[in-house]
C-alpha cells in the first residue's frame, strides 16, 4: 500500500456557535472549515489565532455567518483554558461557544498523474464504482452518470462496466484513496466514487 493511501493521525479543531433551545443548546453554525493538525499544540495555536479578535465570525470558506456575541478578553481566556483539556463550552447570554480538539485518523487528498501507480484510481481498482461527468464550462450543471460497475485500469485509460474512458498518462488524478477520484479531460470533469464501504485503513 502506498504511504499516500494510508490513514494518518491528526488533531482536528472544531469551533461552533450554539444557541439555547427548548432542550439545551442547538448548533447555530460551524465557525471553521475542516482543520487538521499534526499535533494538539498546533491545533491549540490555531484556535488562539482565530480568537485574537473580539469577533469570531464564520470562516468565509464555509459561509457568511456573523458572531452572535462579541468576545471579551475574559471570555477568550476562559475558552482557551478549557480547550487545553480537549473540549470547551462557554455560555454567553443565550448563546455558547463550543470548541473541541479531537484525535482523528484521516486520508489526505492525493494528486498524481494517471501513469503514476500511486494515483488513487489504483486504490479503487476492482471495486464497484459510479463514474459521473460534468461539463467543465458549466460548474452548476448536474452530474450525469456515465457508467456503473467494477473499475478496471488499463494502460490507456479506465473501464467501468461497459464504458472505456481513455486517459492520457500525464492527466492529474486527485482524490481520497479507497473513496473517490476526480480528473478533467477535455471539456469534461469526471468523478469516480466507490459504492463499496469495505476499504482498508
Amino acid at each position: 500500500m502506498y504511504p499516500e493511501w494510508r490513514k494518518q493521525p491528526f488533531f482536528e479543531l472544531h469551533l461552533a456557535w450554539l444557541i439555547q433551545g427548548p432542550r439545551g443548546y442547538d448548533l447555530l453554525f460551524k465557525i471553521n472549515p475542516y482543520s487538521l493538525y499534526k499535533t494538539r499544540e498546533e491545533a491549540l495555536e490555531a484556535a488562539k489565532t482565530l480568537l485574537k479578535g473580539e469577533r469570531l465570525d464564520q470562516d468565509p470558506k464555509v459561509g457568511r455567518n456573523q458572531a452572535p456575541v462579541l468576545l471579551s478578553p475574559e471570555d477568550r481566556t476562559r475558552f482557551l483554558v478549557l480547550l487545553e483539556s480537549g473540549k470547551a463550552l462557554v455560555p454567553l447570554d443565550r448563546y455558547a461557544l463550543l470548541g473541541e480538539i479531537a484525535y482523528v485518523e484521516e486520508r489526505l487528498l492525493h494528486r498524481a498523474p494517471f501513469r503514476d501507480p500511486s494515483n488513487v484510481l489504483y486504490s479503487l481498482e476492482g471495486l464497484p464504482v459510479r463514474l459521473l461527468h460534468t461539463p467543465v464550462n458549466d460548474p452548476e450543471a448536474d452530474s450525469r452518470e456515465v457508467s456503473q460497475g467494477i473499475l478496471q485500469l488499463e494502460p490507456e485509460g479506465i473501464r467501468v462496466g461497459e464504458t472505456f474512458l481513455a486517459i492520457p498518462g500525464e492527466t492529474p488524478i486527485e482524490g481520497l484513496a479507497y473513496e473517490d477520484a476526480f480528473f478533467d479531460l477535455g471539456e469534461g470533469h469526471y468523478y469516480l466514487y466507490a459504492l463499496s464501504s469495505s476499504t482498508p485503513s
